[in-house]
């Protein structure tokens, strides 16, 4: 049971799961304490109307409460930072990797592939070979 679990935890892509979740988490942190501090007051100063209590994208609803949508912009804009450097940095590296590993084994496919139809050729080129060392050999009527 302990050797199946060993096996199963030594592949390399439980590992790699691990390490990109730890990542993942690490990074959406840091996106998301530079959409607060950066870029959340930048919306919020953008969306500053005539009001200053609410801004143009705070809508008043009546007393303390409010629609935020500077909150929804900061959310979509660390949605699309976190899904660009995601994309960016192990997306298309992992298909690059992914297709110069698939056209090594396509090029040890073909080389493998031409080397038995080699075999095969000189197999049936000496066969041939025999069989005609043999008729030759074996006396006719003719003769």
């Amino acid at each position: 049971m302990l050797k199946g679990f060993k096996e199963f935890i030594s592949r390399g892509n439980v590992i790699d799961l691990a390490v990109a979740v730890v990542v993942g988490a690490a990074f959406t942190g840091l996106v998301t304490a530079f959409t607060q501090n950066v870029v959340q007051p930048l919306v919020d100063r953008i969306g500053a109307g005539p009001d200053a209590e609410y801004g143009i994208l705070k809508i008043p609803l009546g007393g303390d409460q409010f629609v935020d949508l500077n909150a929804v912009l900061s959310a979509a804009i660390n949605f699309l930072i976190v899904a660009a450097v995601i994309y960016f940095v192990i997306v298309v590296p992992f298909k690059k990797l992914k297709e110069r590993d698939a056209k090594v084994v396509s090029e040890e496919t073909e080389l493998t592939l031409l080397t038995e139809i080699r075999d095969l050729l000189q197999a049936q080129s000496a066969h041939t070979v025999t069989a005609d060392h043999t008729e030759s050999d074996t006396p006719t009527a003719d003769k």
